[in-house]
């Protein structure tokens, strides 16, 4: 390993640094790949329902320790998407033929 370290003009400490950052980004992304199947069996669960904040909820309750904002980028790169409700609106209405008080 030190020959080639030598013909690439690369230190030798420099090269295990990048070989063990490359390490973690795996072990990140097998990290990530196992959640997001874990997310879509919990969206899958709750017939497509669900969204980040219960999606988060459900993760906690189940024992894994995640952060919100993690949940929300994986569910954006995968394009796992709760249903979003309508709002509802107000029921009264104004009378039509309605007159104003008298004036007191």
């Amino acid at each position: 390993m030190a020959f080639l370290c030598q013909a690439l003009k690369v230190s030798r400490s420099a090269y295990y640094a990048w070989r063990d950052a490359r390490a973690a980004v795996r072990a990140r992304q097998l990290a990530e790949g196992e959640l997001v199947g874990v997310i879509r069996v919990l969206h899958a669960g709750s017939r497509g329902a669900y969204g980040v904040p219960r999606i988060h909820a459900a993760l906690r309750r189940a024992g894994r320790v995640v952060n919100a904002k993690k949940v929300e980028r994986l569910m954006r790169e995968h394009r796992i998407v709760g249903i979003t409700r309508r709002r509802r609106r107000g029921l009264t209405r104004q009378a039509k033929k309605g007159r104003c008080s008298p004036p007191t």
